[in-house]
């Protein structure tokens, strides 16, 4: 799949290990969408400290907030996506705010399994009705996986009722064609264990959601070839540390080990992801501030691939 295709998509869903840039890679492709004429959204999930905060310079609210041409933000918080649920279903307002004050309800919603995530993910089907595109910056990987599970779980615990009507609805988005989730990776052995492990997951847990991409972030592409290497590891020992050219022989030893990790990264994860496309992000400056960067890996993602007209 090429990643300009996403966008003319309806849900793209992104997740990673914390740190990875799961954040800057989710904007890129929603400002990717909304430059091809796209009515974007991108979404965060209950997140007490929005991380797009910084990259728009606004907070994100529930009611989602216009930063630029065909793009919007927005922040699902669970009592409002709740708050919402319930007035869609009872339609009246004062009773709306009854039942939400009502203890007996209370207890019931923190005892139900998977209510918050089957009533966020309601939210995101009714945004998929109203936008063109749907970007979700999802939490970490490890909850990445709970969410998405939550509408096969539902199903094997509710016979009828509205949650199993709800788990469904999201079931139906998830396996839509035109739903994909993003994975995001560091050339770091941790990170691309847990890229394999999460992926695994994913694919034994939400069985029908589509996984085309997974993007290798902070990439050191090669620069150095075999005998380059070899003659900075002779400097090495040559060249002691009070000499003027210490630093750069220890910047030139970093970058071909920076390479190396993303050759070993590379290798494992095209090795362990079936019929996935690994796409390599470079390392890029954040000198100028995370709106810069997310414009700057936009623009990869649109070098990387055709696009429309």
């Amino acid at each position: 799949m090429n990643v300009v295709d996403l966008v003319y998509g309806k849900l793209v869903l992104v997740t990673g290990k914390g740190g990875v840039g799961k954040t800057t890679v989710s904007a890129a492709i929603a400002q990717l969408a909304a430059a091809q004429g796209r009515k974007t959204l991108l979404v965060e999930f209950d997140n007490q400290h929005p991380s797009t905060t910084a990259i728009y310079g606004q907070a994100p609210t529930y009611e989602p907030r216009s930063v630029a041409p065909d793009l919007w933000v927005a922040n699902l918080d669970w009592i409002s996506a709740l708050a919402e649920w319930v007035e869609r279903v009872v339609g009246i307002r004062r009773i709306v705010q009854m039942i939400l004050r009502n203890r007996m309800v209370q207890r019931f919603l923190d005892a139900t399994p998977g209510s918050r995530e089957v009533v966020l993910l309601s939210k995101l089907v009714w945004l998929c009705e109203e936008y063109d595109l749907v970007v979700v910056d999802l939490p970490a990987s490890g909850h990445a996986v709970s969410i998405l599970q939550i509408p096969w779980m539902v199903k094997r615990l509710f016979a009828t009722g509205p949650i199993r009507q709800k788990g469904e609805e999201a079931m139906a988005l998830l396996g839509d064609p035109g739903s994909h989730l993003v994975m995001v990776a560091l050339p770091e052995e941790m990170v691309v264990t847990e890229t394999l492990e999460t992926f695994a997951k994913l694919r034994q847990e939400s069985p029908v959601l589509r996984i085309p991409l997974v993007v290798l972030n902070q990439s050191a592409r090669p620069t150095l070839d075999d005998g380059e290497s070899a003659l900075l590891d002779r400097l090495s020992d040559a060249i002691g540390d009070d000499h003027a050219a210490a630093d750069l022989v220890r910047a030139g030893r970093w970058e071909a080990v920076l390479e190396r990790s993303t050759a070993e990264a590379q290798l494992r994860l095209s090795q362990g992801l079936d019929d996935v496309r690994l796409l390599d992000i470079p390392r890029l400056s954040r000198e100028h501030g995370p709106g810069r960067l997310v414009r700057q890996i936009s623009a990869a993602l649109a070098r990387s691939s055709q696009v429309r007209p």
